[in-house]
């Protein structure tokens, strides 16, 4: 071994089961690896003071720091692929002043197309973000879909945007007979089509560049290709943006939606699938409004035909999705930053990619006609913490070598999401994580339809501004209460 290649790395490793058992055992053997391994924590009690490979467990979890003071070690390894983002959380957080590196072997979701082999060492990777936050993927699940999909011919609209995206790479990982992608974004769908051709090349797709409002290409394609299923995933969500230009929110979210739908019915489409939001919940701006407006015009259309089942699934926010605050932390932390936060007590739900995208699927499995179903998200997460945590990821110390500072709430911007109104209870389902709920507020249909008419009509009359269009949309979203802070 060269002196450039002495262990030098001291590791604490968190987890003494199988797998950190045997990252321990590859470190060792390693004679190219920089790290060693100084000590173990679990919460297991029966195996405090243990040895494992020559290093000690020195304690449980909640005791990492004292570990660290106690070894000084550099690095924090963590070995427990099935945990949760609180786990991590409270592991960061027990070392939050203090400069350590971390680590860590993924989640097996995140590997979902190749299982783990025996040299973890492979899958280790820097701790990021999206280790923060969500769950895990059964293998059973994943049999599960496979067996469903394969029958599928599967259309998704927005397919090149966060939540399509990896619709797009499920679908496809679990065998659908055929996936039609449609999105209006020609670069997006070009890394899209990259993707999934290289990932799987036996596969049967179809990648169309098309706008959701545009009737007659989506009749074309709807009946060319015949989908059995609609994911329709496209969307505009950037509650800062559409504050600003609430025109467009309304033409893609609530008009877009009824075409698409429409359209899906005329040609009998199985089952359609609502990508909805937290929020259409009790809205404060205008992309919530008119995600709720999408959701009432899958109930309006659930009621009157009996062809196609739509089912709509609403979820909280995605880590790393376009336009996500952990990717704008990390941007700011390597600037140097400061990290912004527009209110120390904005507190939101946060799942991964991979996890919501899973249960969106799951939800397809099970839906019925007019079903809308609310994601469990778990615990609400506060932001000025979460900027906390990723800086200490990074290397750095909160508030001392990356500042955090409070700027404002943004235009449209709640300080609390909700994933119920308060006139709607939920219900277990047979999945974990899911629920569902048929207390939709009672609305007059006509009225709604009659409203949106107008809307669309005054749409095209320049006179008519954002603060007409917000009242317009008050009209037909009785639980929309504007903020009032604007674009």
């Amino acid at each position: 071994m060269s002196e450039s290649n002495q262990k030098n790395i001291k590791v604490i490793i968190v987890g003494a089961g199988k797998a950190g058992q045997l990252i321990s055992e590859n470190i060792s053997k390693n004679e190219d690896s920089a790290l060693r391994v100084v000590g173990f924590v679990d919460d297991d009690k029966s195996k405090l003071g243990t040895s494992i490979n020559g290093a000690k467990v020195y304690g449980a979890l909640s005791e990492i720091a004292r570990v660290l003071d106690e070894t000084q070690a550099d690095e924090v390894l963590i070995a427990l692929p099935s945990v949760r983002g609180g786990v991590i959380r409270k592991i960061v957080d027990n070392d939050i002043n203090r400069r350590v590196n971390y680590r860590i072997l993924p989640r097996i979701s995140e590997v979902l197309a190749q299982p783990y082999e025996e040299d973890y060492l492979k899958y280790i990777k820097k701790v990021d973000a999206v280790d923060l936050v969500g769950g895990e993927i059964s293998k059973s699940d994943q049999d599960d879909l496979r067996s469903k999909i394969s029958n599928q011919t599967v259309m998704i609209t927005g397919a090149a945007g966060s939540i399509g995206s990896e619709l797009s790479r499920q679908v496809s990982l679990y065998g659908a007979k055929k996936v039609v992608f449609y999105d209006w974004w020609e670069n997006g769908m070009f890394d899209l089509r990259n993707q999934i051709i290289e990932s799987y090349p036996s596969g049967d797709f179809e990648f169309i560049i098309g706008d959701i409002k545009d009737k007659k290409k989506l009749n074309k394609v709807i009946r060319q290709f015949k989908p059995s299923t609609i994911f329709h995933a496209a969307a505009y969500k950037h509650v800062p943006l559409m504050e600003s230009n609430p025109a467009e929110a309304i033409k893609n979210n609530i008009i877009g939606t009824k075409i698409v739908a429409e359209t899906a019915i005329r040609h009998k489409v199985s089952k359609f699938v609502l990508v909805s939001s937290d929020k259409a919940v009790n809205p404060t701006n205008v992309m919530g409004a008119t995600k709720r407006g999408a959701e009432k015009i899958i109930h309006i259309l659930a009621e009157s035909q009996h062809h196609t089942i739509f089912c709509a699934v609403r979820f909280g926010n995605v880590a790393n999705s376009n336009g996500s605050v952990m990717p704008i932390f990390e941007r700011q932390i390597e600037r140097g930053g400061p990290v912004t936060v527009t209110h120390k007590d904005v507190t939101r739900y946060f799942m991964t990619i991979p996890e919501a995208v899973h249960l969106i699927l799951k939800a397809w499995l099970m839906g019925e006609n007019n079903d809308l179903f609310v994601l469990d998200m778990g615990e609400p997460i506060k932001i000025y913490d979460l900027a906390r945590w990723i800086i200490a990821v990074n290397g750095y110390i909160p508030g001392k070598d990356i500042k955090i500072d409070v700027v404002g709430l943004r235009p449209g911007e709640k300080l609390f999401e909700e994933l119920l109104v308060d006139e709607e209870s939920t219900s277990s389902t047979t999945v974990d994580g899911i629920f569902k709920t048929k207390n939709y507020l009672s609305f007059d249909r006509l009225k709604y339809l009659s409203n949106l008419t107008f809307l669309q009509e005054s749409l095209e009359d320049e006179d008519f501004d954002n603060d007409d269009i917000r009242e317009a949309l008050q009209k037909m979203i009785s639980t929309y209460s504007p903020s009032n802070i604007k674009g």
